[in-house]
Parts: C-alpha cells; structure tokens; sequence
C-alpha cells in the first residue's frame, strides 16, 4: 500500500508538472489579491499559430479591468522621434558625383511614383495594426496577438499599461545584439535541429505550449550575456510593473512566451513575491469563437477632434492624431484609430509644374491610373472639387471584404491623396464624417511671413504655399504661388557634409548654383560674391 501511494502521489506530481509545462495562460492570485489577474505569453505575429486560444483566454480577457502590455501600442508614434527621419545621402563626406547637384534636384512626379503611391501601404501602418504579408494573409489574422489583445481591452474603454520604459527596453535589446548568438548551438539541440529546422522547433514548442522547451532552445542557442539583456533585466522590470497594478484591478498582461519559464522568468519572479501562479487551459469550443468574433466586430465609437498639418494647409476630424512620417521632398502623414485596425495615410507630393518645363499630371492622367493600381475592386469613382481643388473620390473593396476610400487632389503646387481603410465595412459606415470635414487653408491675405521655431530664417511666401518641415531635423523645403501674379517662389535649406575638401565659398556657391541651373537646362547669368551670398538670374 505505501508503495502504491508513493507511486501515485509521484504520478500526481509529474502530472502537474506537465501541466505547468504547456500552458501559456497563467492566473495570477494570492498575496493579498481581492481577485485574480492573468499573464497571457504571446507570440508578436499575425500568423495562425499565435491564436490557439481557449475559451478560458477569451473569459479572462472580457472579464479583466485593465489590458497590461510590454509597450503601449498608443504612444507607439509618440516616443518615434525618428518616424520623419531625415534622408540619408549617398555618399555623404564624399565627392561622388552629383554631390553638388542632388540636394538642390527637384525631380517631377511619374506616372510610375503616383501609382507606387496609389498601390502600396504603409509598411509603418502595417508594423503598428497588422504585421500581416501579403503573400500569406490566407494564412493570418487581422492582426497580431498582442494587438489583439490591445482592442479587446479599448474597446471595453480599459485602461493599458506598458510593463516597460521603451527607453530601458530598447536601450536592453540593443544591448543584447552587440553579443547574442553561441558559437554553436548546444549540442542536443544541434541533433534536434539535423531533424528540423530552428524555426520550426520553436514554432512547435508555441503550439504544443511548452514554454519549458521554448526556454532550453533559447539557452542552448544565446548566450548569457543575451540572455540578462533581453530577457532577465527585462522579466524584473516587467514582474515589477505587474506586481504594482495587479494590486489595483484586475489584469489581463500580454508578454512575449520567452519571458514566462525558467527561474528567472516572470512566473518565478511573481512566485518569489510571494504570488500563486496557476496554469489555465480549457478547450476551445464554439463559444471561445463567438467571443472572439464578438471582439473583432465591436467598433469603439471614439469623438472625432480636429487635427490640421503644421504648415496648416489642410485640416480634417479624425478619431485620432495626424502624425508626420516623411518630412522631406514629400510628405506622408498616417492617422491609425489603433482600437478599430483603420488608418488614414496622406500624402502631398509636390508636382514641381512652376519650376521644370515637363508634362505634368493632370488628374486625368491619374483617372487612367486607377483601375490597374487601386487595390482590389472599384466600386465607385465621381469627381469632386474642394476648395477650388479638383478632385477624385473613389471607393473600393478588397478581396477579403475589406472596403477602402481614397480622395485624391490637384493644387498649383501638389498632388494629395487620401487613403481611409478598415476592416469589412468599416469605412462605408464611419468614413463620411472624415472626408466631409477635410477643408483646405485660405487666406485673406496673400502674402505670409514664414519661419522655422528656432529662427533660422524668415522669409515672405504667397499665401497658397507648401512647408512640410518647419521644426523637424532635416532639410527645409517651402515652395509658394501667387495665383493672381503667376509668380512661382521656392526656398530650400540643406546641410552638405564635406569631409574631403574645404573650398573657397565662392567655388562652392557657384557649383551648386550650375548644377541647379543644369538641372533646368538654363544658361545663369551671375552678380557678385558679397558677405557668402551668390547672387544669378536665367531667363
């Protein structure tokens, strides 16, 4: 009889351990707790594999107060100070050739960029909402896991957490890369992988829930030194957090699988402070499906504000700020409404038609454009005018279901184009408030003085004028028109790096001055140097 009880409490003991061993759900109660939390490991990826979820993932979801992430996705743009960055040149500090000619090149807009425009998504927009390919959406979710979980929660109106500081955590990865691969994988791994490959070993180990196994391949293939950087440091900092707000409500915590196992992971850290951990599994019946189609359908009803560009040529209401991603020779300006997976992108591209004796598009020229490089079908297409702008405004519906609206216009001086997406009828349904509250600048004066906030220049432009880049790093670039004069005005500031040569300002001016002029196929006429300015005229 001992024998057989000794046994049995053996074989309840492995039987728990196994259990422990694949799970990825884990309740989190104990300690003073009036209710339990949730620790969810993820996996940052839109693909299948990362939605194997019970019904029990989907009930402590709902039933949660508050959403704890890694980072918030919603200050995701916010702490990008890089999003507008500016455009690296080739061969910078070198002589190559055009090193004169390139920063001052204003290259006209072709039938081949506008439709490159018309055709292709944002990759930033698609890294934020989606993190979806193309090539394999037949195979994917509408968005990755940890996105998932962020709707879930803002469209309950919860409130998300960042377990991190993105400063810390970046700074901890970035780290981490400087020293991260072993030489040689362990060698049990190393048989392992004589059989499969290292992705497909992971990817089962996720799918199987063995957040154990997940932890013993990346310890035979990292190095410690990775380890402490991208995962250790990063567990304390992110059971720290937890630790706080779990106290305050209940928590539903989304973090990638990697940070859950081993001793120092966040199950152990929650377990030291002194926290019951408990796996959670349940099958996934037809109810978990019904919650989750719940989520996705649930559309956040969010006040629309109104948000305008910094040189204030447009404005519009959107659910959520207008951010600037590319500040240079063109513009492009995204808008995600994070809760709902739709976005608004906008982009001005300048035409040039004022400055080079080219063809320039018409809006019929962009019409033909339409039915080979709008996505999907067209359902509508009409001709609009805002403004005094002409316009098109068409509708379109992918192949999944998804409904897309595009508005695009030309000025004397750019081609917009607006772009709203969502999901299955999203934009049919809440897009019209958008774009009937677009509204173009007018001025009753027709002259402004225009400056940058650190003061660097002042200079008097039309009131019709573009000025994509008032007060982030990088070149500055205004071009103005005078409808009544005809009188076409532009200014352009850069900075040239040349590590090879110092010459005399006047060559410099000069050279810069020819290669612009060449550029316009135009024979300059030039004054004198006088305190570094280089004064010329061509007709």
């Amino acid at each position: 009889m001992r024998v057989f009880c000794t046994a049995l409490l053996l074989c309840l003991v492995m039987t728990l351990n196994a259990q422990e061993r694949n799970s990825l759900l884990w309740e989190i109660s104990g300690n003073g707790l009036q209710q339990s939390s949730y620790l969810y490991g993820t996996m940052h990826v839109s693909k299948k594999i990362a939605f194997h979820l019970d019904d029990v993932f989907y009930e402590a979801l709902l039933k949660s107060d508050m959403v704890a992430l890694e980072s918030d996705p919603g200050t995701w743009l916010e702490s990008d100070t890089d999003r507008s960055g500016g455009n690296y040149r080739q061969g910078y500090g070198f002589k190559p050739k055009g090193f004169y000619s390139r920063a001052f090149q204003f290259t006209p807009p072709t039938t081949r960029d506008i439709a490159k425009y018309l055709s292709s998504d944002d990759r930033l927009v698609n890294n934020i909402l989606y993190r979806t390919n193309e090539y394999n959406q037949n195979f994917e979710e509408d968005t990755y896991l940890d996105m998932f979980i962020y709707r879930a929660g803002a469209k309950y109106n919860k409130p998300v957490v960042a377990l991190e500081d993105p400063e810390v955590a970046n700074a901890l990865v970035g780290r981490a890369s400087k020293n991260a691969m072993k030489q040689k994988p362990d060698e049990w791994l190393q048989k392992k992988m004589e059989q499969q490959g290292l992705a497909f070993l992971m990817q089962d180990a996720y799918r199987e829930r063995n957040i154990n196994l997940l932890d013993s391949i990346d310890q035979a293939m990292y190095t410690e030194y990775y380890r402490k950087n991208m995962l250790y440091l990063r567990n304390e900092h992110m059971a720290n957090k937890l630790d706080s707000v779990i106290k305050q409500a209940r928590v539903f915590a989304g973090i990638g699988a990697a940070h859950l196992p081993g001793d120092k992971g966040v199950i152990s850290l929650l377990r030291e402070a002194g926290y019951t951990v408990t796996p959670l599994t349940s099958d996934a019946t037809d109810k978990g499906k019904a919650l989750k189609q719940g989520l996705e359908s649930k559309v956040r009803k969010t006040a629309l504000q109104r948000f305008t560009t910094e040189d204030g040529f447009f404005s519009l209401n959107l659910p959520n700020k207008l951010y600037p991603v590319k500040l240079q020779d063109q513009a492009t300006y995204v808008a995600p409404d994070l809760a709902n997976g739709s976005y608004l992108v906008v982009h001005r591209i300048p035409n040039y038609r004022h400055l080079k004796a080219t063809e320039v598009l018409s809006l019929e020229d962009i019409d033909q454009l339409l039915f080979e490089n709008i996505p999907g079908r067209i359902i509508s297409k009409r001709k609009i005018n805002k403004g005094g702008y002409p316009g098109l405004d068409i509708r379109n519906e992918l192949k999944n279901g998804d409904q897309q609206r595009y508005q695009i216009y030309s000025t004397p001086l750019e081609i917009l184009i607006f772009k709203l997406a969502g999901s299955g009828d999203y934009v049919p349904r809440h897009g019209n408030p958008i774009f009937e509250s677009l509204k173009f600048h007018t001025s009753k004066t027709p002259y402004v003085s225009l400056q940058t906030p650190y003061r660097d220049f002042e200079v008097h432009m039309p009131s019709l004028f573009h000025f994509y880049n008032p007060s982030s790093f990088g070149d500055r670039f205004i071009e103005g028109y005078d409808p009544k004069s005809k009188t076409y005005f532009f200014l352009k500031k850069t900075t040239i790096n040349d590590l090879e040569y110092l010459e005399e300002d006047s060559f410099e001016l000069k050279q810069i001055q020819e290669r612009f002029y060449q550029d316009l196929n135009l024979s300059p006429q030039y004054g004198e140097l006088q305190e570094n300015r280089l004064t010329s005229y061509a007709v």
